[in-house]
């Protein structure tokens, strides 16, 4: 069994930690090569293992796993087998992605949720011939966690929410934005904090403008503590077990990576109802809120495609109930950590060899 992953590997965005994670846990049961662009000084941050995959020569007979926007595909298929994994956040994908999902050359199109799969039947025409090819090369191959790098520790006796997304603005995908200002609206001088973990690789934004933005008013409130450092896993593992709840008001994903990093600490998870993580986040494990479905106006490449707004008096409500029901809490936090053990890294290399 040969493979080449096709993808980056050099910044901590979702592409690139799953490219490096997929190669982790599939090198260990099949010859992979990485075919990756290389970056200044490559060579000092990567390991042993990955830096001879990057050497290895380019068989013919090697499956190509594509971790790339559809509109690069063309660029990274050859000659035989090409698989290429459609990673996309909404109701449908741009309609040039269904073209792309059309080409013979791609053999199977991998999704790492329902909610990906179903966006693409969305977009597609209403040809029954198409819909039917579409189904016969769409796979779901589920995004995973390591359970080696990302395990329980001791929590806090107090109430702490904790998140981890990118913050561009007002209107950002991830949904931090309503986070914030539901915790200041709803909490004054409780003992309870929230820490939030700002992904660098989206860039960099402004809290106290984001806050006139969104009109959150100046008043007494608990503790905030915002960080947009670079974590290694080891600090990832620190700042998820700092707290009691993990929480992602987002407004649509493909998969949601950090909900299931942690959910592996053993934080139960409160969420929107819209997005691929809605495969593994459930009222056993977490908590799910609603939201209204609104088009995005403001990016070409999501014309005429929507993301959900959550609901925001719901946001406040739930995060009062989390705050005062400790022993809920507790519960869905061991389903957490039960659920995020079928959704491994391992897993997902399985069954990759078994689409061979």
């Amino acid at each position: 069994m040969k493979f080449t992953i096709v993808g980056s590997i050099f910044d901590s965005s979702g592409y690139s930690i799953h490219t490096r994670e997929l190669f982790k846990a599939l090198s260990n049961i099949a010859d992979v090569r990485l075919e990756i662009p290389l970056i200044p000084n490559w060579n000092r941050l990567i390991t042993d293992k990955e830096l001879e995959a990057i050497k290895k020569p380019d068989d013919k007979d090697r499956i190509r796993i594509i971790i790339t926007s559809p509109l690069y595909w063309k660029l990274n298929t050859t000659t035989g087998r090409n698989w290429a994994y459609m990673i996309w956040e909404g109701n449908k994908v741009p309609k040039c992605f269904i073209e792309e999902c059309l080409n013979p050359d791609i053999e199977y199109i991998l999704c790492p949720s329902n909610h990906t799969k179903q966006a693409i039947l969305n977009t597609s025409s209403e040809k029954d011939t198409e819909i039917e090819l579409l189904n016969k090369k769409i796979r779901i191959i589920h995004h995973g966690v390591d359970l080696n790098l990302f395990y329980p520790k001791e929590k806090p006796n107090k109430c702490i929410f904790i998140a981890n997304k990118g913050l561009r603005g007002p209107e950002d995908r991830g949904g931090l934005q309503y986070l914030i200002k539901a915790f200041i609206e709803e909490f004054t001088e409780e003992d309870v904090e929230l820490i939030i973990k700002i992904n660098p690789a989206y860039g960099i934004i402004d809290i106290n403008n984001l806050m006139m933005q969104m009109q959150i008013p100046a008043k007494k409130y608990p503790k905030i503590t915002i960080n947009n450092q670079l974590m290694n896993y080891e600090e990832l593992v620190k700042f998820y077990n700092q707290g009691t709840v993990f929480v992602s008001p987002t407004r649509a994903e493909s998969f949601n990576i950090p909900c299931l990093e942690a959910m592996a600490c053993g934080l139960p998870v409160l969420t929107t109802n819209f997005g691929g993580q809605t495969d593994f986040v459930n009222e056993e494990n977490g908590w799910l809120i609603g939201g209204e479905m609104t088009e995005v106006k403001w990016d070409l490449m999501y014309e005429g495609i929507s993301w959900l707004i959550p609901y925001y008096q719901d946001l406040r409500k739930m995060l009062r109930w989390i705050f005062e029901h400790t022993e809920g809490v507790n519960k869905k936090s061991q389903k957490a950590l039960e659920t995020a053990k079928q959704f491994t890294w391992e897993n997902s290399a399985k069954k990759l060899i078994d689409l061979i």
